[in-house]
């Protein structure tokens, strides 16, 4: 197993000039993440509310409240549409991922509590179940969206479409929120 020290590196990203490997890149966050996660309740149990522990945790909230959010605007605003314009029968698979996007949503809501509530020293331990079901789904989610979506988007959308749409992903992390 990993240690909690390993789970904490840096993961360099590619830049917004290509939006559909930073997507991907993304994705990859989200499984490092997921491992975080999984990894906090055994590590918690073997050593505690630590200052290792609070850090972690801190990691996770920032990129599952931040960047997970932005990520899933990215692909509704950017991607979702012009699929949707060009391959109209592609709008069940889009649906079921938007579904997926807010159900994910209301799951990391429920785990953020607890890790929260974990780090004002009102919970002793995390949820493991609940915890494992969401890194579970999302990376279920992740590998459907880089089996089909990714691959469809850059099939049917053009690189003058894409480096725009990169733009636009850039700017919405520019600006305040």
């Amino acid at each position: 197993m990993l240690s909690l020290d390993a789970l904490t590196r840096a993961i360099p990203a590619p830049s917004f000039d290509e939006p559909l490997d930073m997507l991907y890149a993304c994705h990859d966050k989200v499984r490092h993440f997921c491992e975080q996660l999984d990894a906090l309740p055994g590590y918690i149990a073997s050593h505690g509310h630590s200052h290792a522990v609070l850090n972690t945790i801190a990691g996770i909230v920032r990129y599952f409240e931040l960047a997970g959010p932005a990520h899933h605007q990215d692909e509704e605003q950017e991607l979702f549409p012009l699929i949707v314009a060009r391959q109209p029968d592609a709008a069940a698979k889009i649906k079921q991922l938007l579904a997926e996007h807010g159900y994910l949503n209301a799951r990391w809501c429920a785990i953020h509590d607890q890790l929260q509530a974990f780090g004002r020293g009102e919970l002793a331990e995390l949820d493991a179940a609940a915890i494992a079901d969401f890194t579970r789904l999302y990376r279920e989610h992740a590998q459907r969206e880089e089996d089909w979506l990714f691959p469809v988007a850059g099939q049917l959308i053009s690189e003058d479409e894409l480096r725009d749409a990169g733009k636009r992903m850039a700017a919405r992390r520019t600006t305040p929120r």
